[in-house]
C-alpha cells in the first residue's frame, strides 16, 4: 500500500503543477445551487461535532451558504454518534440531512447503507485534487492531520518519532490519547517500529502490546478534554488534531510539532438516507467544494482544502504547515478507512474493554 494516500500517491504529485483553468468558480456554484428543485428546498439540518468546530463551520460555510441559497440551516452534534446516524438512516427517518464524516465514520455509514448517492447533476467533481478520493457517496472538502507535538516548557529536547512519545525515561510526563481506536492503533504500531508504508493491514495484537507499555503513563480522553489538559500543562504530549495544536500555540501555550510520521485523514459532508432535506443537502455538499468556501474553512479552522483552485492560492510557506500539500505529504500517511470499515466492530469492542481493564 502507498503510504502517502489511501488510494495512491499520483494525485498529490500533481500539486506542483496545479492550475485554475476549467475550475468551477463561485458564479458557477451559485448557478448550480439555485437551479435545483424538489424536496424541502428551504431548510437543512446539519450534524456536526459541536463546540468551537461547529461554530467555525457555521461561520465559514453554512452562514454564507444560507445567504447564497436562502436555505435555513439548523444544527445538531449527532456526527459524534455514528451509531445513532446509522440507526435513524436505515430506518428511513433521519432527523439530520447532511453530516460531517471522517474516514472511519464514513466507512461505517457507507457499509451500513446509511447514505444517499451524490446527485451528479448537482455535485461536481472536476476541481478535486485527487479523483481517487471521490466515491459515489462522498467528495472530501478538507484534509486534517495528527502530528507529533510536545510542550517545550515541560519537555527537554525534541521528539522526532512516535517511539520518542513512548520513551517515558527520556521524555518524562503524562501523555494523552484519544478514546477511539483509529489513529491510536496506528501510532502504537509506529511507536513499536512499524514503517508507515507497512501499517495496513494493522497488526492489532502488536498494537495492543505497544499500548500496554504506554498505558500506565497515559490518559485516554475526548478531544476537548485532551485540549484542555494540554493547555493547562497537565500533559506533556498528546494525540490531537494539528489545528487544535496551532490554536493553542497562538494562545501562548509553548508547543512544538513536527511532520515526521504524521497521520492524515479527509473530511466529507455526506447525505443521510431518510432526511427530509435531501435536495438542500446536495446543494450543501456542492457548496463545500467551492474554492472560496474551502479557503474560508482553512482560515477559520486551519484545515487543508481539497480544491485544486484553492490549493493553488496557498503560498508555499503556508503550505509547509498544512497536511496533504506537496510540501508535507512525503512525511505522512493516510488513514485507511476501508480497513476500518471491515474491522471496526471487532477492534472497537476490544479497545473499549482494554480501556477499562
Amino acid at each position: 500500500m502507498d503510504l502517502h494516500t489511501p488510494f495512491g500517491r499520483r494525485g498529490f504529485l500533481r500539486l506542483g503543477a496545479m492550475t485554475t483553468g476549467a475550475v468551477l468558480g463561485g458564479g458557477g456554484v451559485a448557478a448550480l445551487l439555485t437551479g435545483c428543485g424538489g424536496g424541502d428546498a428551504s431548510s437543512l439540518i446539519y450534524a456536526g461535532y459541536g463546540g468551537s468546530y461547529q461554530n467555525g463551520i457555521k461561520s465559514a460555510m453554512f452562514d454564507p451558504f444560507g445567504k447564497a441559497t436562502g436555505i435555513g440551516v439548523k444544527y445538531t452534534a449527532d456526527a459524534n454518534d455514528v451509531t445513532k446516524l446509522i440507526s435513524m438512516a436505515t430506518a428511513g427517518r433521519s432527523q439530520n440531512d447532511v453530516a460531517d464524516a471522517q474516514g472511519p465514520a464514513f466507512a461505517q455509514l457507507r457499509s451500513n447503507n446509511a447514505l444517499e448517492k451524490l446527485d451528479r447533476a448537482v455535485v461536481t467533481r472536476d476541481d478535486v485534487v485527487d479523483a481517487s478520493l471521490i466515491t459515489d457517496y462522498s467528495i472530501p472538502y478538507y484534509q486534517f492531520s495528527h502530528n507529533i507535538f510536545w510542550n517545550t516548557s515541560l519537555v527537554s529536547g525534541k521528539m522526532n518519532s512516535w517511539a520518542d512519545v513512548w520513551d517515558v525515561n527520556r521524555f518524562p510526563g503524562k501523555r494523552g490519547f484519544q478514546q477511539l481506536p483509529w489513529f491510536t492503533l496506528e501510532i502504537a504500531l509506529l511507536a513499536d517500529g512499524v514503517a508507515m508504508d507497512r501499517l495496513y493491514p494493522l497488526d492489532v495484537d502488536r498494537a495492543f502490546r505497544s499500548l500496554d507499555r504506554i498505558k500506565p503513563h497515559s490518559v485516554f480522553l475526548d478531544n476537548n478534554s485532551l485540549t484542555n489538559a494540554v493547555s493547562t500543562g497537565e500533559l506533556v504530549t498528546a494525540d490531537l488534531n494539528l489545528s487544535r495544536v496551532q490554536t493553542m500555540q497562538k494562545s501562548g501555550v509553548k508547543l512544538e510539532y513536527i511532520w515526521n510520521q504524521t497521520m492524515v485523514d479527509v473530511e466529507q459532508l455526506v447525505v443521510l438516507r431518510g432526511g427530509a432535506g435531501r435536495d438542500s443537502a446536495m446543494k450543501a455538499v456542492q457548496y463545500s467544494l467551492d474554492p472560496d468556501t474551502q479557503l474560508r474553512i482553512m482560515r477559520t479552522l486551519g484545515y487543508t482544502p481539497t480544491s485544486k483552485a484553492a490549493l493553488a492560492q496557498i503560498p508555499t510557506e503556508d503550505a509547509k504547515n498544512l497536511p496533504g500539500t506537496a510540501e508535507t505529504v512525503g512525511q505522512s500517511f493516510y488513514l485507511n478507512s476501508s480497513w476500518w470499515a471491515e474491522n471496526y466492530r471487532t477492534v472497537s469492542t476490544r479497545f473499549s474493554s482494554w480501556l477499562t481493564s
